[in-house]
């Protein structure tokens, strides 16, 4: 789900860290780079969760419909 994200991200990174080669620039990639990388995955991850949730869910609701 956050793929294109993670690319715009990483690209975004990889340009800034070419360009800005000084203790800022490194600070700035710590900082708010990585940062924002780990609450991507995050984010992914818990996507992912609530996918799986949903499939049971609509298996849930099917087996529901059957009953009734």
């Amino acid at each position: 789900m956050f793929s294109e994200v993670r690319g715009q991200l990483s690209n975004s990174k990889s340009t800034f860290s070419e360009r800005v080669n000084d203790s800022f620039g490194s600070a700035i990639v710590r900082d708010v780079f990585e940062l924002f990388e780990g609450d991507l995955q995050k984010l992914d991850f818990a996507w992912d969760e609530a996918e799986v949730k949903k499939m049971e869910i609509m298996t849930l609701l099917m087996e529901l419909r059957t009953i009734l």
